[in-house]
């Protein structure tokens, strides 16, 4: 048989039982529409994560001491690890409260050097991050997120520079407001001069800091430099394991264990679509085998007709190929839509996780072969049943 014969015969028993083979390829449907679904916001999250560290983050170590800390341990630090080009140090202030006439909000507020900014490659969308001098003097000037200023003022996009606003009861000025949307680390944060965060708002003794390596270090070179720094801080705040002493880690670090993390789930959720692709696929031949049943006088009267075995088994074959690529397409039209439709649907019910989901195209690619292979294997056994059937006893079956 010519193969527009075969498409032709494809379609009109498919079409004969509409619903049956509706039903049968939604299997086929969930599965694909869920593995590229769950791989497009995966995707997306990864992505959302690394566009968020830019600039110098990459070549940059963060240190989080566990005891009692003073900037002589960090500048002991410099001292003795000259592949810094500098240290920059900050503390986090606890319960600050930010108000602005009848609002209040409490952001992440953070003290911090002057360097902190470049260090950390902050973006600000106005203003300007404070000066050194402004650090020296504890001058009461303020860097603030664009969340911070929708609780406070209404509105993200405030035109709020120069204005006064309260933090614990002391009056400060916005000098900056950082860029980002709620997804950013920065929406809700709030950053002063480290001197001020000390003498008026009680920082603790617990410093932290932020390393930048010099040049343009690997990610091996990285990983290797803050296990040196973790060793050497460790002696210096006097601690006995650098695991129970201060806790250190590069950009890159972070980067790993979230592909790692990511990676994880990938394979957890490809799995669980993994399941639903085999329960179409007994779906499809089970439906085949039942085709085949019901059309035994058919595949009777074709090989009294001359059909051989390899025309008998091409169509049914044919036919349960079509199914999964019919199936293919739907799910990729869904997994479109539905990794679309769940990160706006994510992006309504918390701003502060809103992403874009990427779909990765070798995925689709992978999902349509895996249908096709799945019409071959699970057709294969329905179609060579078929073929086998004998003529004679086939015309006679009622």
């Amino acid at each position: 048989m010519k193969l527009k014969d075969l498409l032709y015969e494809a379609y009109h028993a498919l079409s004969v039982n509409r619903m049956r083979s509706v039903l049968t390829i939604l299997g086929i449907v969930i599965g694909i529409a869920s593995v590229i679904t769950m791989n497009a916001l995966i995707g997306g999250v990864g992505k959302s994560l690394t566009a968020s560290i830019g600039g110098n983050q990459m070549r940059v170590v963060t240190m989080y001491p566990f005891v009692e800390s003073k900037r002589s341990d960090f500048e002991a630090l410099q001292q003795q690890m000259p592949e810094y080009e500098r240290i920059v140090l900050s503390q986090t202030v606890a319960g600050g409260e930010l108000s602005y006439k009848s609002k209040a909000f409490t952001p992440m507020v953070t003290g911090a050097e002057s360097a902190y900014s470049d260090a950390m490659s902050l973006k600000l969308s106005a203003g300007k991050f404070f000066t050194s001098a402004e650090e020296e003097r504890g001058d009461r000037v303020i860097v603030v997120g664009r969340g911070t200023l929708k609780n406070l003022f209404d509105d993200e996009d405030a035109k709020v520079l120069g204005r006064e606003v309260f933090l614990n009861g002391d009056s400060y000025v916005i000098c900056g407001i950082l860029e980002g949307n709620a997804s950013s680390g920065n929406y809700n944060a709030a950053y002063v001069p480290l001197k001020t965060a000390e003498t008026r708002l009680g920082a603790s003794g617990l410093y932290q800091a932020v390393g930048v390596a010099k040049g343009e270090p690997s990610k091996e070179e990285m990983s290797e430099l803050s296990k040196k720094t973790g060793k050497v801080l460790t002696k210096i705040l006097g601690g006995n394991k650098p695991e129970e002493t201060v806790s250190v880690y590069s950009m890159s670090d972070l980067l790993d264990t979230m592909s790692a993390v990511l990676g994880g789930f990938n394979l957890l959720l490809g799995g669980v679509a993994a399941i639903s692709l085999l329960v179409g696929g007994i779906g499809i031949m089970n439906m085949m085998l039942t085709n085949v049943s019901e059309r035994i006088r058919e595949i009777g009267l074709r090989k009294a007709l001359g059909a051989h075995a390899r025309d008998i088994v091409r169509q049914f074959l044919l036919e349960a190929v079509a199914l999964t690529v019919v199936g293919g397409v739907v799910g990729i039209v869904c997994g479109y839509a539905g990794s679309y439709g769940l990160t706006v649907l994510i992006g309504a019910l918390n701003p502060a996780l809103a992403f874009s989901p990427a779909i990765d195209p070798v995925a689709v690619m992978v999902a349509v072969g895996v249908s096709v292979l799945i019409g071959v294997v699970f057709g294969y056994y329905p179609a060579s049943r078929a073929a086998r059937l004998d003529p004679i006893e086939a015309l006679r079956y009622q």
